[in-house]
């Protein structure tokens, strides 16, 4: 490719960025509009399905919403707006609520479906450019997609405006989700397979070998913890008050930076000298996914928890490699 033209092609990407920014800036002002409320409250206290209907982009787009909105606990069903005009209509029943879905306002064939959804008594939410269009007039809450422009170089293919409809429709599902308060273990009903769906399921009593749950009591000596370590191979000991109760912890990578400091003196102190107090530790019933958030989003990574029971007692010790080894 020609230098220059590359970089006329390079610009050009670059343009399409900036309008689509743009455009997606004004989304905001929509969110928080009293239309934007409106479609809410429809779509939340509706009594059956959110059907959501467009032709061409607007129908791919209308695909991607409905899926999202049926991931997250609200019941969607995305119709071609040409089929639904050649009998697919007959699926929806006076219970739903139509999202239609239109730059233009003026697509023929999402048009012609208000007459049937109005006489039917059905709720309709218009995503459209075009406040005056006939989409707009008949339905009941419109939100404008706010774009200037589409950031195509002809300004004709659907850029912009699909990238705005993708985010109303984000935003309709999130609030829908914080208005029922959707749970993880209900996202988790819906996504059991992969990756994501055994992060939420897992539970950290299914990952660790509670036959071996490496403690010290507080009143040891750093060296007695350092022979549980070596005798149990899990990578921490959990230091334990009187009451068994977990105070702190000693991990193998606690002792090589003692002996890189010179400090094996240490060995013959108390325990509560070298360990960590107030670890972190992890309930038998959380998650994979909890486990995983606690043991890497922090400054320095943990490979071993305290796994404890309600009475702060420890019962194991979950390592990152046992949750690897549990997925895989």
């Amino acid at each position: 490719m020609d230098t220059s033209l590359l970089e006329e092609a390079v610009n050009a990407a670059a343009r399409t960025i900036i309008e689509e920014r743009t455009a997606l800036a004004r989304i905001e002002g929509v969110v928080r509009s009293d239309a934007f409320a409106r479609a809410v409250t429809l779509c939340f206290d509706c009594k059956g399905k959110i059907f959501v209907i467009g032709l061409g982009k607007s129908g791919l787009v209308g695909a991607k919403i409905a899926a999202t909105f049926s991931s997250t606990g609200t019941t969607a069903v995305a119709l071609h707006a040409a089929d639904a005009l050649h009998g697919d209509m007959g699926a929806i029943t006076g219970d739903d609520v139509a999202i239609l879905i239109s730059k233009s306002g003026e697509t023929r064939e999402t048009v012609e479906i208000i007459p049937f959804l109005r006489g039917q008594g059905n709720r309709i939410v218009a995503l459209t450019n075009e406040p005056g269009s006939s989409l707009a007039k008949g339905a009941h809450v419109v939100l404008p997609l706010s774009v200037d422009a589409e950031g195509c170089p002809m300004n004709l293919a659907p850029m912009a405006s699909t990238t705005n409809t993708i985010a109303l429709g984000d935003a309709l599902a999130a609030a829908l989700m914080a208005a029922r308060k959707f749970a993880p273990h209900q996202f988790a009903r819906f996504h059991p397979g992969g990756k994501l769906g055994w992060l939420l399921t897992a539970r950290v009593a299914d990952m660790i070998d509670r036959s071996k749950n490496p403690t010290c009591w507080e009143g040891h000596l750093l060296r007695e913890a350092v022979a549980v370590l070596a005798r149990d191979r899990m990578g921490a000991v959990s230091i334990v008050d009187q009451n068994g109760r977990i105070k702190g912890i000693v991990t193998d990578g606690d002792l090589k930076r003692l002996i890189v400091r010179g400090e094996e003196g240490k060995l013959d102190r108390p325990v509560v000298e070298s360990m960590g107090a107030s670890p972190s530790v992890i309930a038998l019933s959380a998650s994979a996914a909890e486990a995983l958030d606690i043991m890497e989003r922090r400054t320095s990574q943990i490979s071993a928890l305290p796994v404890v029971d309600e009475n702060l007692k420890p019962v194991g010790i979950l390592r990152l490699h046992d949750v690897i080894r549990s997925h895989f």
